[in-house]
């Protein structure tokens, strides 16, 4: 399998974004956040970093956290990686997560009510 430059650094600034907002912030966030996926630009310039929360009230307070330590964030994944211009990381709340689990639950809602009749 073949994978792009791009590709190699999506997933290069995925996990050290993780490793960092796990391990190397002051404070920590206000709940556990996984991140997902990235996107970064042909021109390697803006990447957007998708990540999700268990309960969908801490999603603000997540993406508050992520907005003020973005700038941290990027300085800390620069001294990780050798690349001559790192991209300006914006933070997104991905909701596929929750969108599955809606859909699960239609359907194991659509297949209890077929059982029943």
């Amino acid at each position: 399998m073949d994978f792009s430059r791009v590709d190699r650094l999506q997933s290069q600034i995925l996990k050290e974004i993780s490793d960092i907002v796990a391990n190397d912030l002051r404070d920590s966030p206000p709940t556990m956040i996984t991140f997902t996926r990235a996107e970064v630009t042909r021109d390697l310039k803006y990447a957007k970093v998708f990540y999700s929360v268990l309960k969908q009230e801490n999603v603000q307070k997540s993406q508050e956290f992520l907005q003020r330590h973005a700038g941290v964030i990027r300085h800390l994944v620069g001294r990780r990686m050798r690349i001559r211009t790192l991209p300006e990381i914006a933070f997104r709340y991905d909701a596929s997560t929750e969108n599955v689990m809606k859909v699960n639950e239609i359907l194991e809602r659509l297949k209890h009510d077929e059982n029943e009749s």
